[in-house]
């Protein structure tokens, strides 16, 4: 079984990022730069490739007419031969920088790797650069190496040797035949190499992806510790958890004053409920809570006058069923209805209205229509 059994979480990943650690392949950089460079000299670079030529059929003609003063001369066509070259160079030069840049980003996106940033001395340790050099990452390195001459070595050796009747009549024609017939099998050439190190390059941007995952794989022990920093230390956790509901129930509580009526069980369950018809769509329930909750919603309902009803079916079904805030569901109406009705009965009457230091209320009329639950 793997030591590593997890693959990396994406937090790890981005962890990796920052320190530079993404999947690039260089092998790739130098496949694109070949094919760049071979479509540049034969298509929009072109023109670079006949104004060379140009020059250097000026210069081997001009040869015999070259004045007493040569280093002036030289100074004059040299300066000549920038002018007339340089537009193409640097068509080339930025074309293969922007190609350069466009295939790096293409692999890291755009990555800003601050954490590598500064002088790493232990690259001076001669011994961490053996053992880098004779790791099996060092070997690797080699045999790609290795593949790599091979291939391009066995593409150069059969074209030419598919074309040696060309290059050797080369030194028959004249200088612009001569150069022309060089570019187009330079191009050829360039092209075939280009491609065999394309597929180089795919296979080496698939072992790196391969080798980064796996050097970023987790153990248990590490998916714990991220989980508890993601999420927090529990204990913390827990106390801010318990000053949340303690928070929940002060405010809670600063609403029971507002309840027109406290629904009890009697002593294991109160709710308080208000309701005001120019206002409300139904009953809503303001506080609710269990023992000593539920006692102290009973001590302030005393406190403030709030009639006290004790109505088990009806208390446990709005317990159960309403959150703080929410109005009381339809199917409860007709039992609320009810309640509401015998405690505005009671205040017309001017009886007391609440269980705490005064005769407590009695039982609510019928509740046949409540559901038990």
């Amino acid at each position: 079984m793997s030591e590593k059994p997890f693959p990396p979480s994406a937090k790890r990943l981005q962890e990796a990022r920052q320190r530079g650690e993404v999947v690039r392949s260089v092998e790739l950089n130098a496949a694109v730069g070949i094919l760049a460079a071979a479509f540049l000299f034969r298509g929009p670079g072109e023109r670079l490739v006949h104004e060379l030529s140009s020059m250097l059929r000026t210069s081997i003609h001009s040869l015999a007419t070259v004045p007493l003063e040569p280093s002036r001369y030289l100074r004059d066509a040299l300066l000549q031969s920038c002018l007339q070259v340089l537009p193409g160079l640097a068509f080339v030069v930025v074309g293969m920088m922007v190609i350069g840049a466009l295939t790096t980003v293409g692999q890291t996106g755009f990555l800003w790797a601050s954490k590598r940033l500064g002088f790493d001395f232990s690259r001076l340790n001669i011994f961490n650069g053996l053992k880098r050099i004779f790791s099996s990452q060092g070997l690797v390195e080699f045999a790609k190496a290795f593949v790599k001459l091979l291939a391009v070595g066995a593409l150069v050796y059969l074209y030419l040797k598919n074309h040696i009747e060309d290059v050797l009549l080369l030194g028959q024609l004249g200088l612009s035949d001569g150069l022309r017939q060089w570019s187009t099998m330079a191009y050829a050439l360039a092209f075939r190499v280009g491609g065999a190190y394309l597929v180089i390059a795919g296979a080496d941007y698939a072992y790196q992806r391969w080798q980064l995952m796996k050097s970023l794989r987790m153990t248990r022990e590490e998916m714990k510790e991220e989980l508890r920093q993601s999420e927090g230390d529990p204990l913390l956790k827990s106390h801010m958890q318990q000053q949340q509901r303690r928070f929940a129930r002060m405010r809670m509580m600063t609403n029971v004053p507002k309840a027109d009526v406290i629904i009890t069980n009697p002593t294991h369950l109160a709710i308080a409920v208000r309701y005001d018809p120019s206002s409300m769509g139904a009953p809503v329930v303001l506080a609710k809570g269990a023992y000593r909750i539920a006692e102290r919603i009973v001590e302030l309902a005393g406190e403030h006058d709030i009639p006290v009803v004790q109505n088990v079916p009806l208390a446990r079904a709005i317990f159960r069923s309403v959150e703080v805030d929410q109005e009381i569901p339809a199917d409860l109406y007709l039992a609320m209805a009810e309640v509401l009705a015998f405690v505005y009965k009671l205040r017309a009457g001017g009886k007391p209205t609440s269980q705490t230091g005064r005769k407590a209320l009695p039982k609510s009329p019928s509740t046949t229509h409540m559901r038990d639950a």
